[in-house]
């Protein structure tokens, strides 16, 4: 089977009040999860002993009907969230793999359903899969966070879980939801990594692409440091990495490298200014210490969202798929 992270002290995220949420700025300011940078904060040993619940799938409209894809708009209940998204749908007779795709970080504020993986959507879609793209919660129109404090965090992984369990529970007519794939881009490859870490048995095949790191201490230096509001706000709940080794250790998805149990394949170009290419080097390692099965992928002079490689790496993607899903 196969599928695609920020808290509480042992409880679910705490949705803001419809009056809340009609008040509230764009952002959340959390400290696990401030939506102004990609900066985001899971507890790995809390999303490993989560119970996930995604149940109630809803195809709400029509978005777009094309000759070969059709693509809905849908929500789904993830914890005490509701979250939305886009389901693309071949328009061909057939029950199709599932695939997943956890986005990077944009703008709340300009954020839109299924943009920022149009393309891959797109290409996916037209060679035979379902394609999942959830918002994750604070993003379109789903449920917002109340910025409380949280002691272990879970965040985007959960909703991308609950995103296969809602799928699976609706028993849709086309969708072979025993076969499912997971991609992630940027922020969406921190979140499909702590996704699969934390349920072994979940995914038959992971695809990183451009993802940001998984030691945690690394994604704090490049988005928190520098900015001393967050910053403030993040010793305040967690310490420095230096301070706290125990948490940020736990928060890394890299220390859990064992129990990511499916073939990866990584990619990632030599010249991305955002996340640094060195990140998927040593993510790759220590999958591989860790007796895990990893195809990478290094694209010369390609930055954060590949140009010319993009054909390469989308047909390296679907014979992935193929081969595992």
């Amino acid at each position: 089977m196969l599928v695609l992270a920020l808290v509480s002290s042992g409880c679910a995220a705490v949705a803001a009040s419809p009056m809340e949420r009609d008040a509230s700025t764009t952002f959340v300011g959390a400290a696990h999860n401030d939506t102004s940078t990609p900066f985001n904060l899971v507890h790995l040993p809390r999303l490993i002993r989560n119970r996930y619940d995604g149940r109630a799938l809803r195809i709400r409209h029509v978005v777009s009907d094309g000759l070969a894809v059709t693509r809905h708009q849908v929500t789904y209940r993830s914890g005490s969230l509701r979250v939305s998204g886009l389901l693309s749908v071949p328009r061909r007779p057939g029950r199709f793999p599932l695939l997943v795709l956890a986005h990077g970080y944009q703008n709340p504020a300009t954020y839109r359903s299924g943009a920022s993986l149009a393309r891959e959507a797109a290409y996916l879609a037209s060679h035979g899969y379902v394609v999942m793209q959830p918002d994750y919660r604070n993003h379109g129109e789903s449920d917002r966070e109340t910025a409380r404090y949280v002691a272990r965090p879970l965040g985007y992984p959960e909703d991308l879980v609950n995103a296969i369990r809602a799928v699976r529970r609706a028993d849709l007519p086309f969708v072979d939801a025993t076969r499912v794939g997971v991609l992630g881009r940027s922020m969406g490859g921190g979140v499909a990594l702590s996704a699969v870490a934390a349920r072994p048995g979940l995914v038959d095949a992971l695809v990183l692409y451009s993802p940001l790191s998984s030691r945690a201490g690394d994604n704090y230096r490049r988005w928190v440091v520098g900015r001393p509001q967050l910053d403030r706000k993040v010793r305040a709940a967690y310490g420095r990495p230096v301070d706290n080794s125990g948490f940020w250790s736990r928060a890394s998805a890299r220390r859990f490298a064992h129990r990511i149990d499916v073939p990866v394949q990584v990619h990632h170009g030599t010249a991305d200014a955002v996340c640094p290419v060195r990140w998927s080097g040593a993510t790759v390692a220590a999958l591989r210490r860790a007796g895990q099965t990893v195809e990478y992928h290094r694209y010369p002079g390609e930055g954060h969202r590949f140009d010319e490689a993009w054909p390469v790496m989308a047909d390296r993607v679907v014979r992935f798929f193929d081969d595992h899903v």
